[in-house]
């Protein structure tokens, strides 16, 4: 199973995203989290093993308020983005920005302020993550302006292959070749199954160019 297949196949759980969601805040033992989310402390705890094993989240433990025995905090330890664009006449899923922190417990970004500073810092905060937002918007709607265009472009490929190409083995081959400029063409043949002679001379007869 490839890393994308995997992280998609663990946070497709609704329960197991609102836990990292909660740990993105601030750190939580499992019976914080199962009264924040209202769900059981026993399936908070197999959630928690599951992003564990696959490095989502680690744990440290931690003296308890009361006196009791140690418990166990935990902390998000990767970071990551998932891109799926489906469309009529478009595919894509990608994982990008793969990064894991050290396990060196939580990361404190400040100090305890004195009250009269700690409202400026709030404010502050609250401004860089409003700009931000707009900025993401921004992107995104760069983005889906690039998407619709390559969605045309992939949409035409299509048609054109379809049109003037009669063997289904080289519509494949010609449909990849527009498809993915950025592989070479022994990448397309392993991707397509096909031998390398395939490919490369599917490429040199349809396109008139020979690519190494």
């Amino acid at each position: 199973m490839s890393q994308l297949d995997l992280l998609l196949s663990i946070i497709e759980n609704p329960t197991r995203r609102r836990i990292l969601q909660e740990l993105v805040r601030e750190p939580h033992y499992p019976l914080q989290l199962s009264r924040e989310l209202r769900v059981s402390q026993q399936a908070i705890i197999k959630h928690l093993k599951v992003l564990e094993d696959h490095d989502l989240v680690s744990c440290y433990l931690e003296e308890s308020d009361l006196g009791g025995p140690r418990r166990k905090i935990y902390v998000p330890t990767m970071k990551f983005t998932l891109i799926v664009d489906v469309g009529p006449g478009y595919f894509n899923a990608e994982l990008v920005d793969i990064d894991r922190q050290e396990d060196d417990g939580p990361v404190l970004i400040s100090d305890r302020l004195p009250n009269d500073e700690l409202g400026p810092e709030v404010r502050r905060l609250r401004e860089t993550i409003s700009q931000t937002d707009r900025e993401l918007i921004n992107l995104q709607e760069r983005r889906k302006e690039m998407i619709e265009l390559k969605e045309a472009a992939l949409g035409e490929a299509r048609r054109l292959v379809e049109d003037n190409i009669d063997d289904y083995q080289l519509r494949r081959v010609i449909f990849e070749y527009i498809h993915r400029p950025d592989l070479p063409l022994e990448e397309i043949a392993r991707k397509l199954t096909l031998r390398d002679e395939v490919v490369m001379d599917t490429v040199r007869d349809i396109v008139g160019e020979e690519e190494s």
